[in-house]
């Protein structure tokens, strides 16, 4: 009577090491951008700095951001670039672009820098990774404050 428990007892063993032999799973969920801060530089363009949040499970390689960024309902700038970064499961990257933005979205940026007010923002687009391979629309509404002590600093 010993062997049949002893063979199952191995039995149901195997079957649990089978069954954690594949790890957690892979989930791949999309991506997100968006503005973390606008830097106004000295010869009047900005220094964005856009941070890229991966909410899947295994880390993601990002190959290609072309998005809209309009600041006060007014276009600031188009990006279709490689971003070159690689972000892990869970976790988020900075990237920075700097661009000579248009003439209304610069306008609404200092009238918020001297009136120590808020902005409106949108970034729209899409957002790649070649691995895993995926293509993901972002768009990202929010707002843009003005740092105290730090001049023509919006986050």
């Amino acid at each position: 009577m010993r062997k049949p428990s002893l063979a199952v007892l191995l039995l149901v063993l195997v079957a649990l090491l089978a069954a954690c032999a594949g790890g957690p799973p892979k989930r791949v969920y999309p991506p997100q951008a968006s503005v973390q801060e606008l830097r106004v530089q000295d010869d009047g363009s900005w220094r964005l700095s856009l941070r890229i949040r991966n909410f899947s499970t295994v880390p993601m390689r990002f190959s290609r951001l072309q998005a809209s960024f309009t600041v006060g309902g007014h276009d600031a700038a188009r990006f279709d670039f490689d971003p070159a970064v690689t972000v892990g499961p869970g976790s988020a990257e900075l990237i920075e672009q700097v661009f000579t933005p248009g003439a209304a979205a610069s306008d609404a940026v200092k009238k918020a820098l001297a009136n120590r007010s808020s902005v409106a923002y949108l970034l729209s687009g899409r957002l790649a990774s070649s691995d895993p391979r995926t293509d993901d629309p972002i768009e990202y509404p929010s707002r843009l404050d003005p740092v105290p002590g730090l001049d023509g600093v919006l986050r």
